[in-house]
């Protein structure tokens, strides 16, 4: 079995006049494949770390793209936001053919020029890896839960 996991997430405050910049994500998890620490998961990697320890113990290969975390703030500046998307969207294109693709996703993420961000990246994913292929989402628990979200994620 071959799972994709990768992260991206902050929580938007809309009403922020400040943008939330790659440069936040950087001072917060800013983390390449590979990058992320054995010992400790950290802010929204958590589903990757666990991936990880169970690949190790169950046999599959796990494929790590990119984790991005920002604090909460003000929307994502669109072309950042679109850099940190097309950098694991690049990763997991890569990886195919996988069985399954797991994301941590906020669920309440805000760019300017998208009102749903995680529809965005699994709308963009699933065209990647069609429709036999799981998605798994992991979500804040009081995200923003769209009807989109539910339709193209499996789990």
């Amino acid at each position: 079995m071959r799972l994709f996991a990768a992260a991206i997430a902050t929580e938007t405050c809309t009403f922020s006049p400040i943008p939330t910049s790659l440069n936040a994500y950087n001072e917060g998890v800013f983390l390449r494949p590979g990058g992320h620490p054995q010992g400790t998961p950290l802010m929204f990697t958590a589903p990757l770390w666990v991936a990880r320890r169970r690949a190790a113990s169950e046999g599959y290969t796990l494929i790590e793209g990119s984790c991005f975390f920002a604090v909460p703030a003000g929307p994502t500046n669109r072309c950042d936001y679109e850099w940190m998307r097309d950098e694991i969207l690049g990763q997991l294109k890569e990886a195919l053919p996988v069985d399954g693709v797991l994301f941590s996703l906020h669920g309440a993420i805000g760019a300017h020029g998208y009102d749903d961000v995680e529809g965005d990246i699994l709308g963009r994913a699933r065209a990647l890896v069609g429709p036999k292929c799981v998605v798994g989402v992991s979500l804040d628990p009081h995200c923003h839960l769209t009807v989109k979200r539910v339709e193209l994620a499996d789990v």
